[in-house]
């Protein structure tokens, strides 16, 4: 365990390094933030769409590598709900619990995934985040809307749901550079000259550069207004999403790189875009903030004992 965790490490001592960064305000005010933007929008999808395009969709495998991590996500959609529905919590926060126990910090799974399993490891994280990032966006753009979700004046949810869903897929540049890169994939255009190798080399920068963003994103002082709230969306997102992904893969008899790669989607905190989205519908965001922050502190102590109990079970 010793040794696992040490390859753990360095992920999150660049998380660490970015806190540390943006306390000092280094190398300026707001420099942080402009890096968050840039992984956002054009060093993460140039990764997610080199890898895209080189997946072997033949492999008779993804099937049940797909179908584990959404079931994964309908279970913790249902924990969620059920949760928030005891705790009668407002719309906003409930939204925001949701998106606490269903998202996964992309960068955080892709580092960890090429840090302990090297280029096949990755390949089977970007396969899993071309499976989930459109589901969990579609998830929530559908559940927010109805929950809370602001519509058009004398307009319907429902017949506003079309727009607002198109809008919001279309703006996702993380589902762009998926479609494009199995596209692409599909019809045998892969590698494309030039644009392949600009890809390659934007996607390595995309990696550390991310996890300095996400470092420099977390407040300490959000740990003052941590509630039952936040302790239901961590369970949601550390045990019932990881619980599943396990016991499906024991079901379908998945065993050894693809089911440890696949527990990393429920071993890492939730996502930053978290935030944003929250912002743009409706949901609670200074709640959101608060829960990635927290998990993202949290992680640093259980991923490192969650990897070795999956090398454990499934090796």
């Amino acid at each position: 365990m010793f040794t696992l965790s040490l390859t753990v490490l360095p992920v999150f001592l660049l998380l660490l390094l970015g806190a540390f960064f943006q306390r000092l305000r280094f190398p300026m005010e707001d420099f942080w933030l402009g890096v968050d933007k840039l992984s956002y929008w054009v060093l993460f999808p140039a990764l997610l769409f080199h890898n895209t395009s080189q997946i072997d969709f033949s492999n008779p495998l993804l099937a049940k590598y797909a179908l584990i991590l959404l079931c994964a996500l309908f279970v913790t959609t249902l924990f969620v709900f059920s949760s928030t529905w005891l705790t009668k919590v407002t719309a906003p926060v409930a939204s925001s619990m949701l998106q606490a126990g269903v998202r996964f910090n992309s960068f955080i799974v892709l580092a960890l995934s090429v840090t302990l399993y090297g280029d096949e490891g990755l390949r089977l994280a970007t396969l899993g985040a071309a499976v989930l990032i459109p589901s969990i966006n579609l998830l929530l753009i559908i559940s927010m809307v109805i929950m809370h979700g602001k519509t058009p004046e004398n307009g319907s949810k429902l017949a506003a749901m079309p727009k607002l869903l198109s809008g919001a897929l279309i703006r996702n540049p993380l589902i762009l550079s998926i479609f494009l890169g199995c596209l692409v994939n599909v019809l045998g255009f892969s590698p494309i000259v030039l644009v392949s190798d600009v890809m390659e080399m934007l996607s390595r920068a995309a990696l550390p550069l991310a996890l300095l963003a996400v470092g420099a994103s977390v407040k300490l002082k959000a740990i003052r207004s941590v509630g039952v709230t936040f302790v239901l969306s961590s369970i949601a997102r550390f045990v019932i999403f990881t619980a599943v992904i396990g016991l499906m893969c024991w079901w379908l008899d998945i065993r050894g790189l693809p089911a440890l790669v696949a527990m990393l989607f429920g071993l890492v905190p939730t996502a930053t875009s978290g935030y944003a989205l929250a912002r743009q519908l409706g949901g609670d965001s200074d709640k959101i903030a608060v829960y990635i922050a927290m998990q993202t502190l949290l992680s640093v102590f259980t991923v490192p004992v969650s990897v070795w109990l999956s090398h454990y079970f499934f090796l």
